[in-house]
């Protein structure tokens, strides 16, 4: 009874995916494959960015991102989240700042922006909103920070309709040193 019991712990932990620093020397890449140890990677892939904080985990099998790959902050912030299939972005993509705060709202149907994608500034203010077909933006809008849309525009037939340029509206000054802006 034993032996069965030690066969099957011994199993579970050796069908557990591996998981590996981006910067071990066993890590190769072919295009968008990554290969560890000469065969075509399968696990969690781990890359740290020190200067920033952030940690990245990679869920990968057959050599492709497939499955969750998610940033963390050093604070312990989850920053984005995101879901492959065999290599291709799917599904909800959400980010958000250090401190919590939303950062974008991405949606994705086969490697390509498909539906709506929202993105906000780091005081929270909307940023832009925009509507993917297939990968083709058929609209999107705009805001500066004090609320005001500055592009606004569909596409139809090819063409855009709309508000398509960012004019600035707001009058910008200069100080008499001519090197400050004043809004």
């Amino acid at each position: 009874m034993k032996f069965y019991l030690l066969s099957i712990c011994f199993l579970l932990i050796a069908c557990d995916p591996a998981r590996v620093a981006s910067n071990d020397p066993s890590i190769t890449r072919n295009g968008r494959v990554v290969f560890y140890r000469g065969e075509k990677f399968y696990g969690l892939l781990e890359s740290k960015t020190e200067e920033l904080g952030i940690v990245r985990m990679t869920s990968y099998k057959n050599g492709l991102p497939d499955g969750i790959e998610k940033d963390v902050h050093s604070n312990g912030q989850v920053l984005a989240e995101r879901e492959f299939s065999e290599g291709k972005k799917i599904g909800t993509h959400l980010g958000w700042f250090p401190d919590g705060k939303k950062r974008f709202h991405n949606e994705y149907l086969q490697g390509q922006f498909h539906g709506p994608q929202w993105e906000w500034r780091n005081s929270g203010s909307l940023y832009s909103y925009a509507k993917f077909d297939h990968g083709k933006v058929i609209g999107k809008k705009m805001w500066r920070e004090n609320g005001q849309i500055y592009m606004n525009f569909v596409i139809y037939n090819g063409r855009a309709y709309g508000m398509t340029g960012g004019k600035l509206c707001s009058q910008i000054r200069g100080n008499e040193d001519g090197n400050t802006i004043l809004f």
